[in-house]
């Protein structure tokens, strides 16, 4: 298989098609490593290159050495409100979605305690914790598709996998009388596929015959957030050398709806249509530590790295499908799977961050960051060793994510320039394609622009960041390569404004 059709299978795996209890594959674990813009409506105005700034809330979750340079107490909160439009195109269809959203993107407080420490060469030891929205999973797909019957459709596709799995019909019956668990039981059970003998007596599974054109329609919802709670310590050696670690506990929340339809127009064959009906939940927390430094040769030039270990995640999935198929001569037949639930293990890669900031006096700054992770060392894996079939199963998805994602350099750029009390920013961020070989770039960029206002004690901050990427899809896939095809382009716009307090 070519790299073009696995991730096209990695697609399909999402909505839980591969006729497997289990769900989880090299899609999810791309979700929950891939991160967008982040940080206060300053840090996103300058496209989120902070890595080498410091002095701002959101420092705890990127490099945590800025702590360090606060000299007071300070809190902040920035709602903001996310535009999402997603197009999709496949046979020559074109459909577009938009959706909105509220959130709190950021929020944050840091203790100062630097004038505890005066007369001492470590000039400050600061607190701090903050709340950070890693990804807004709130988007609606759609897609429309007219293929002929001879291409084949999910229906050749559930047989296709029966037949692959050496699914006998004795293996069908079973789950008609005691409870569907897979994809071709629910065929089975919604009278779309059969079971057939060769002369030389081995059982083979047949999808139902139908003809003409085959009009294929997609619904797809998803909902949730990934949030990271950080908790922060700083200091400061002379005013030159920063120093800080930060814990971050991230929680996720996912959920995506689906239907899949298909229908036929012809007079000649008892089927009409059929619906199929995905829904499963993602929920679990995960853990990492991140350490910095922030180096001050002289007044005009800061540099920054932080280092960030992988985050160890434990994730519970529920999941239910249902299928319906209906007829002209007969009520329509529903099979329905049984409800089922796991819990399983996903471990993200390490991340190192470069940066650097260059001050203009007191005209404003540049900054940039380049960040290294490699997607291929993704990891899922079950604690209970002696479950076989799911560390099979585990084994072969952590394979796949080797041969699918490589690794990929992100890099960030900003500027903000001051005028008195006001500041106006502007940054380009760059999210390198993480697919390894694939036919398509993966790439996502984001543009940015803010401004602000500084007050003695109070600070407002106004951000835009539209990001735009590609990706591809696939409902199923089959071994001919007859599946469709969805081209998505997807952008992502978000107004930000954070209020601040300092103290």
């Amino acid at each position: 298989m070519n790299i073009h059709k696995l991730i096209l299978a990695s697609l399909a795996l999402t909505l839980g098609w591969s006729g497997s209890a289990f769900a989880q594959n090299e899609v999810d674990a791309l979700r929950y490593t891939r991160l967008g813009v982040t940080g206060s409506a300053r840090i996103q105005g300058i496209g989120g290159a902070q890595s080498a700034l410091g002095a701002d809330i959101s420092t705890i979750s990127s490099n945590p050495a800025g702590l360090g340079m606060f000299r007071r107490s300070e809190v902040s909160i920035s709602p903001g409100l996310q535009f999402n439009s997603t197009q999709t195109k496949v046979g020559g269809f074109s459909q577009s979605i938009d959706q909105n959203a509220v959130s709190i993107p950021h929020a944050g407080l840091v203790i100062s305690k630097r004038d505890e420490y005066e007369g001492s060469d470590w000039t400050g030891v600061n607190f701090g914790v903050s709340f950070t929205r890693l990804n807004n999973f709130n988007q609606r797909r759609s897609y429309s598709n007219t293929a002929a019957s001879d291409q084949l459709t999910i229906v050749e596709y559930f047989a296709e996998q029966a037949n692959k799995k050496g699914v006998t019909l004795n293996d069908l019956n079973s789950e008609f009388n005691n409870g569907f668990t897979t994809l071709e039981g629910l065929a089975f059970g919604a009278y779309l596929i059969d079971v057939e003998v060769d002369d030389e007596g081995n059982e083979f599974v047949v999808p139902l015959f139908r003809e003409g054109e085959i009009l294929q329609r997609e619904d797809i919802r998803r909902r949730g957030s990934q949030n990271q709670f950080d908790i922060g310590v700083g200091t400061s050696y002379k005013d030159k050398l920063y120093l800080g670690a930060s814990l971050g506990i991230v929680t996720s929340n996912f959920t995506q709806e689906s239907i899949y339809r298909e229908s036929e127009s012809s007079t000649n064959t008892a089927f009409t249509d059929l619906e199929l009906r995905d829904e499963f939940t993602t929920e679990g927390a995960g853990i990492n530590l991140k350490v910095g430094v922030i180096a001050r040769p002289i007044d005009a030039l800061r540099l920054g790295l932080t280092l960030q270990t992988p985050t160890a995640y434990t994730l519970n999935d529920t999941y239910q499908r249902s299928l319906y198929a209906s007829f002209d001569d007969g009520p329509t037949e529903s099979a329905i799977e049984l409800p089922g639930e796991f819990t399983y293990s996903l471990v993200t890669p390490f991340r190192a961050t470069l940066g650097a900031a260059g001050f203009i006096g007191k005209y404003g700054f540049v900054t940039a960051d380049v960040e290294f992770v490699n997607y291929s060392n993704i990891k899922f894996s079950e604690d209970d060793g002696d479950f076989t079939t799911v560390n099979d199963y585990f084994n072969e998805i952590n394979n796949r994510i080797s041969n699918t994602y490589q690794s990929a350099v992100n890099y960030r750029i900003g500027a903000e320039g001051r005028f008195d009390l006001f500041r106006v920013r502007a940054g380009y961020a760059h999210s390198g394609d993480p697919y390894k070989n694939a036919s398509f770039d993966g790439s996502i960029n984001s543009y940015t622009a803010g401004a602000g206002v500084r007050l003695k004690n109070y600070y407002f901050d106004l951000a835009y960041v539209r990001s735009t990427g590609n990706s591809r899809y696939s409902p199923f896939t089959l071994d001919n390569g007859d599946e469709p095809v969805v081209d998505i382009d997807e952008k992502l716009s978000t107004v930000m404004l954070t209020f601040g307090y300092n103290f």
